[in-house]
């Protein structure tokens, strides 16, 4: 039974759809048998309109720094907050996560789940069954870092493409819309009365990450090529031009084929990453 539901919106700061949609639901939403609590992730953050003041709130909740005394950053603390108020992980009183993050990249609907164990595979079955323009990204790490993972059971809905630090309505509601068939399943779940999952589903498993070309001081030198600008999802194949040098000289991928996605993503670029790499897998129900 799955009766206490965090939703949480602004675990970064200048990615306002949650931040806005939490203050939506909480005022609208009622659902029988199911309490809900919204949660304002980074305040300082969504104050300053950045992703985050110290560091990135989503990968400060390993264990081992949730139990670090020596973290003291503004999100470390933040991190330490909402685990105590969530938690604490391990042993959690909120029995369900849903954690809120829009892309400056052309997504979709982006559900992203850390676990691929049968409740998880058939709540994103459910939601791609009923919306268009889902997929299901799979990251799986033994000791998570995202805020979910305080929550033994939850899932990341990421929606794309916007700006940071603005509300596009087409994001909004589809968020919305992705929030409110997840509650749905999470209601049938409880009532036993789940609909026949689909015999496979489709995920993909995020293996490595491409970072923007640079010179020895660090330096950027070019930039994503045109060839694969909004090409989330898509799939990559050797040979084909993927960045641009400001020298006009094009560079080709090397590797094995692949799906990429968070393509040119504005919040990555303090990392100078150019986009993320996965593979399709099919997963049976």
């Amino acid at each position: 039974m799955i009766k206490n539901i965090a939703i949480v919106g602004g675990t970064h700061g200048n990615e306002f759809t949650g931040i806005y949609l939490i203050k939506k639901l909480e005022a609208e939403l009622a659902i029988d048998n199911l309490d809900i609590t919204y949660l304002l992730a980074n305040p300082k953050a969504y104050q300053a309109v950045k992703r985050y003041i110290d560091r990135d709130l989503n990968r400060s909740f390993k264990q081992s720094d949730l139990n670090n005394p020596e973290l003291t950053g503004y999100e470390n603390l933040r991190a330490k907050e909402i685990n105590q108020q969530l938690g604490p992980k391990g042993n959690a009183k909120t029995d369900f996560i849903i954690d809120l993050h829009t892309s400056t990249a052309p997504m979709g609907i982006n559900l992203v789940i850390t676990k691929a164990d049968p409740f998880h595979l058939k709540l994103a079955d459910y939601v791609k069954s009923r919306l268009e323009g889902v997929t299901i990204t799979w990251e799986e790490i033994e000791d998570h870092h995202f805020l979910m993972s305080v929550a033994e059971r939850n899932i990341l809905v990421e929606i794309g493409a916007t700006p940071q630090g603005v509300l596009r309505q087409d994001v909004f509601d589809k968020t919305q819309q992705t929030v409110l068939e997840i509650l749905e399943f999470i209601n049938s779940y409880n009532q036993d009365s789940l609909p026949e999952s689909s015999k496979e589903l489709e995920v993909y498993k995020y293996f490595s990450v491409a970072y923007l070309p640079q010179n020895e001081k660090g330096e950027i030198t070019g930039m994503i090529h045109q060839n694969i600008q909004d090409r989330d999802f898509q799939t990559l194949r050797k040979g084909e031009p993927i960045f641009k040098l400001f020298t006009g000289e094009e560079i080709v991928y090397q590797g094995d084929e692949c799906t990429i996605s968070f393509i040119n993503e504005a919040a990555y670029y303090d990392e100078k990453k150019a986009f993320s790499m996965s593979k399709k897998e099919l997963l049976k129900l």
